[in-house]
């Protein structure tokens, strides 16, 4: 068969080849086949994709859910602990009744520091939503030692108060410093969240027994019906392949020591220091030679003070042996014979399986030093 004899004109399609024409016929009908597949089928094809998506995400959703079902008795004896917690500071915070002899105990420990009262003046509440604020705007005078009592005072008073905005400037009198701040004491803003009785009720909660799941206290029995097997099938492997959340129990919150500022011995800052202290000071460091190393790079953990470091445990490395020291951001540090930690110089002199020992340099009197030993005992 030629086909340069065959007439390619349509009109002319009667008279092609018997293979011509079936082969025509064959790509006509794929053509209708293609046509009607884009037409009808593709965008079911779409939409079957956007569907398998939501049940893939409908099932990550429901085995996070039984994740959080699998713990809700550790979550509610947490919520527990936190609302006593919670109680307890809120304890701290003055009554409405109680603010007013708030603030003569705030300007009575000024006056009894030695200070004079230029300013206390209070500024009105500022409604945090569950603590209203209540700033003072203060100016007081007096010397260094005066202010640092004043500040001591104000953290052994029995309610929460807090200081900000501090500014000390000279005055014309050399010995008196004028500061100005913001005394800040608060109260109960009323509001609360939700209470016990609502997050520790499990009545309105549906029962789980059916799936593998004890919920102590639930009434309600759950009326949801699959009758589809193979989705009974992919929710059940969800919640065999769920393990409970690891959830770090609650630290309670440490107890705050108070710090009683005590002006004996220490050295106003504001005022130079006299010729003679300097002498003093030179010929105390001559004597018995200590003073820290100023010019000494400084290592990681001497940004950490002393009483915030936690010994964890030890290490033997290739005939050294390692401390292992956890500091306040809960990162572990390897120190050994000599490295350097805490604000004041502090040098290990040795490392025990219980305990660190550690030698300081602190102040001693003005311009001078001493040695300070200190311990740091294995956690328990």
């Amino acid at each position: 068969m030629d086909l340069s004899e065959i007439n390619w004109d349509l009109n002319e399609a009667g008279a092609w080849p018997t293979p011509i024409k079936f082969a025509a016929g064959i790509l006509v009908f794929l053509l209708i086949l293609s046509g009607g597949y884009y037409q009808f089928t593709s965008d079911k094809l779409t939409e079957l994709e956007v569907e398998e998506k939501a049940v893939t995400e409908a099932l990550d959703s429901y085995q996070h859910a039984w994740r959080m079902a699998l713990n809700l008795e550790l979550h509610q004896k947490q919520f527990k602990q936190i609302e006593s917690s919670l109680a307890e500071m809120m304890m701290l915070m003055p009554t409405k009744s109680e603010v007013a002899s708030l603030l003569i105990d705030i300007s009575q420990t000024g006056l009894s520091s030695g200070l004079e009262f230029e300013l206390f003046k209070p500024v009105g509440e500022v409604n945090k939503g569950d603590v209203i604020e209540l700033p003072i705007d203060i100016k007081v005078l007096g010397e260094y030692s005066e202010l640092g009592l004043f500040i001591s005072g104000l953290a052994t008073l029995p309610r929460i108060v807090t200081i900000k905005n501090l500014q000390i400037s000279p005055t014309k009198n050399d010995s008196l410093l004028s500061m100005n701040a913001v005394i800040t004491t608060y109260r109960d803003g009323g509001e609360k969240l939700d209470t016990e009785s609502n997050v520790m009720d499990n009545s309105a909660l549906v029962c789980l027994e059916r799936e593998g799941l004890v919920v102590p206290g639930c009434k309600k029995q759950s009326a949801v019906v699959i009758p589809y097997p193979e989705l009974n099938d992919s929710l059940k492997e969800k919640r065999s392949n769920t393990k409970p959340i690891n959830i770090k129990p609650i630290e309670p919150v440490p107890p705050v020591s108070n710090f009683l500022f005590n002006p004996d011995g220490l050295r106003d800052p504001f005022r130079p220091i006299e010729k003679s202290i300097e002498n003093a000071a030179a010929q105390q460091v001559a004597v018995n030679g200590i003073q820290p190393d100023f010019n000494r790079h400084k290592e990681e953990l001497e940004s950490f003070s002393l009483d915030t470091l936690r010994m964890v445990g030890t290490v033997q490395m290739k005939d050294v042996f390692w401390g292992l020291i956890k500091a306040s951001d809960g990162t572990i540090h390897r120190v050994k014979h000599g490295n350097y930690l805490g604000r004041n110089h502090g040098r290990i002199l040795r490392i025990f399986q219980d305990k660190i020992e550690i030698m300081e340099i602190v102040p001693d009197q003005p311009g001078a030093w001493r040695e300070n030993q200190a311990t740091i005992a294995l956690s328990e």
